[in-house]
């Protein structure tokens, strides 16, 4: 009876083991990878500028946002991630960094004032026209379209957005506290 049994046991441990997705997989590559920023020298604040290096004086943690000037989902995203963060950012040492890949802040900033939301406008913003974000960050295009929380190494600490629900919260708030 035991002879029967083993190989039914054998193919159950064999299938019940089974590989990463594709998704897991480019994400586990992803994490610790430092994200190349750096090549951005002034970044913009409400009307002044200020340089990568201020900034990384300033914030041990930058929440990393893509966004596509023509990508329609992508003003949405902008305002949600201005309202979401209100809620969440009570966090020292972390603030949102949008890398915007446009000709012109005003007009990317136009399509986002045309869906009738009102933001304010405390985060820091790139603008990216040679798609230089894009071009020197070798990432899924998934993982480059999702928010990338960075540590002052610019080394990847989470992909996603930290409020879609409570367990990325709970990570973001002890990922941010655990490097202070």
């Amino acid at each position: 009876m035991k002879q029967h049994l083993f190989p039914y046991i054998l193919i159950i441990l064999l299938t019940s083991c089974s590989q990463p997705s594709q998704t897991e997989q480019e994400l586990r590559e992803a994490l610790n990878t430092t994200l190349k920023i750096d090549m951005f020298e002034t970044i913009q604040h409400h009307d002044s500028l200020i340089t990568m290096q201020q900034l990384r004086e300033k914030y041990s943690h930058l929440s990393v946002v893509y966004l596509q000037d023509g990508c329609s989902p992508c003003y949405p995203k902008f305002v949600e991630w201005h309202q979401k963060m209100e809620e969440i950012n009570h966090t020292p040492g972390h603030t949102v960094l949008f890398v915007i890949q446009t000709e012109e802040y005003n007009s990317f900033l136009r399509k986002v004032r045309s869906l009738g939301e009102t933001i304010n406008e405390k985060y820091y913003i790139i603008i990216d026209p040679d798609h230089q974000f894009f071009t020197n960050n070798s990432l899924p295009n998934w993982i480059m379209n999702s928010s990338l929380l960075i540590n002052k190494e610019n080394k990847i600490k989470m992909v996603g957005a930290p409020w879609v629900n409570e367990d990325m919260k709970e990570l973001f708030y002890k990922t941010v506290a655990s490097e202070q």
